[in-house]
């Protein structure tokens, strides 16, 4: 009967030094030096080879939702998408912070309003030289020698 006692004397000691342990977040118990976590966490950066790309803006220009250029870059070598009406291939060079895009291969459909804006934007960008490229979350920075940019967001993993 005595270590029955014991037991549940230890037990109930344990569960109110835990209870105690875990009252975080009560008013003057809180640790300055411990941070809460945010509600959305940050968007990790995305790689630029081997990413699904959907064009947001270019020289200026914002996308249309109802026709989106996209396009991914391979590991080796090789950019394909839309670009926004058409479809389009080209070789792709990457060297450290630049990429150059080859001569642009692409199917022939005309195309007019801001998808063709977006599309004769996106293929002078593309053929502007070698672009500075940067990644920040999930967004895609290219920029020209003459400092015209392009925009685009990395594609959901559900995508």
């Amino acid at each position: 009967m005595r270590t029955l006692r014991l037991l549940t004397t230890g037990a109930l000691a344990l569960v109110l030094a835990l209870t105690a342990c875990s009252a975080d977040g009560q008013e003057g118990d809180a640790d300055p030096a411990v941070q809460t976590p945010t509600a959305t966490p940050p968007v990790p950066d995305a790689p630029l080879t081997a990413t699904s790309w959907t064009v947001r803006s270019v020289a200026g220009t914002t996308a249309p939702a109802d026709r989106e250029a996209r396009f991914t870059l391979t590991h080796e070598g090789q950019a394909s998408g839309t670009l926004g009406c058409n479809r389009f291939s080209a070789p792709v060079t990457v060297d450290g912070t630049t990429v150059a895009f080859g001569p642009v291969t692409s199917t022939r459909m005309a195309c007019e309003g801001a998808a063709g804006e977006v599309e004769r934007a996106l293929t002078t960008l593309f053929g502007a030289g070698p672009l500075t490229w940067k990644v920040q979350g999930g967004t895609l920075t290219l920029t020209a020698p003459d400092g015209s940019t392009a925009t685009a967001e990395a594609a959901s993993a559900a995508e």
